[in-house]
């Protein structure tokens, strides 16, 4: 018996080792970085995970941005390049070109399992991701053009332009909407885990839409997932976030509440260390010196006008309980966007109680 167990084990491991020679001496497969060379349009697509509905091919891909020439570039991010393509149909589509990956066709399943999630949501607030495809290193997103880019660059960048108060609500309403889409309503939940005002995009009315889901998350057990690396953006992050790296929807709320606050106080998330290092910081020492005043508020709107300041102080209130230090004390999206639009309410019903007040 003996001999026979001792012949079954030496045949094993003579395969295992036949196995392992042939895996050193087997010559790597080289994928060559998309920007060491540029996309061809004659080589087929390697992999297409799903379709745009209006059925453009790769090769109107190419033709539409000139071979992804520089000269159609609208935004540069960590995670990629995004291009303008106007179709020959005559939509415009924003092309993102990811980093190149050095697997190839190897895409892990999670990942082309996360894509497909995204792919369909169909919100108002969410931009729409058309497709995304493989082609000789490059990933491929297609996504709804958004006509007046990402809210960061409209109150920050240069040429900011000072968006009046009406129009930074509904914003800051859309993109709660749609944060509140994606914690409730997508089965499993999904957290973005990048929600800055650079990733919430403008349409042609101001219309919000999240974008960017290049760090997004399905979360699919009751149990929140611990990641190896810190995701987000300066300023952005949860401070709980840093230490215990748990992916919960919570660290989307906190980020959305630095959304507010910038959509508040015109300030960018960074600050000076002087004013406390970042925008949370900064606010919280100024409110508890000077209480809920208006001097926190960004001065190219009209102050002068007290409804407004009222209603701005109102989600102001609601910018730090989304910032809360303690993440179970931070309401959930929905309670968020349920705040804001009765926060609208309670303004009105306020500017008609001092007109009535006036006419008397």
């Amino acid at each position: 018996m003996i001999t026979i167990i001792s012949g079954v084990v030496g045949g094993v491991s003579i395969v295992l080792i036949i196995i392992l020679i042939y895996q050193i001496r087997r010559p790597p497969e080289i994928i060559a970085p998309s920007q060491e060379k540029e996309i061809s349009s004659s080589s087929p697509v390697s992999d297409i995970y799903f379709h745009p509905k209006e059925g453009f091919t790769f090769q109107d891909l190419i033709e539409a941005t000139n071979n992804f020439h520089e000269s159609y570039i609208v935004g540069r991010g960590a995670c990629g390049t995004v291009y303008k393509a106007v179709m020959n149909s005559g939509q415009t589509i924003a092309v993102k070109r990811l980093a190149s990956n050095a697997e190839g066709n190897n895409i892990e399943n999670s990942f082309r399992a996360e894509i497909l999630t995204l792919g369909k949501i169909r919100h108002r607030n969410i931009v729409k991701l058309y497709g995304f495809c493989y082609h000789q290193g490059s990933n491929l997103l297609l996504y709804e053009y958004m006509e007046n880019g990402s809210l960061g660059e409209l109150i920050h960048g240069r040429g900011s332009c000072s968006l009046e108060w009406p129009t930074r609500f509904t914003i800051a309403l859309g993109a709660a909407e749609g944060l509140a889409y994606l914690h409730h309503d997508c089965k499993p939940k999904i957290v973005h885990r990048d929600i800055k005002s650079n990733n919430i995009l403008l349409d042609e009315n101001f219309g919000a839409h999240v974008g960017d889901f290049g760090l997004a998350k399905v979360i699919d057990m009751p149990q929140s997932k611990s990641m190896s690396v810190v995701a987000g953006s300066y300023g952005y992050i949860a401070p709980e976030y840093a230490y215990t790296m748990k992916v919960t929807e919570k660290c989307d709320i906190y980020s959305y509440g630095v959304v507010l606050l910038e959509l508040l106080t015109g300030k960018t998330p960074v600050q000076p260390l002087d004013q406390g290092g970042d925008l949370v910081t900064h606010v919280r020492h100024y409110v508890r010196d000077h209480s809920l005043t208006s001097g926190i508020l960004d001065d190219r709107l009209n102050l002068n006008n007290k409804s407004i300041v009222d209603h701005m102080l109102t989600v102001l209130k609601i910018a730090l309980l989304c910032t809360n230090l303690s993440p179970l004390d931070r309401p959930s999206m929905r309670e968020v966007a349920v705040m804001l639009l009765e926060s609208k309410g309670h303004d009105d019903d306020n500017s008609m109680t001092s007109s009535s007040h006036q006419s008397m």
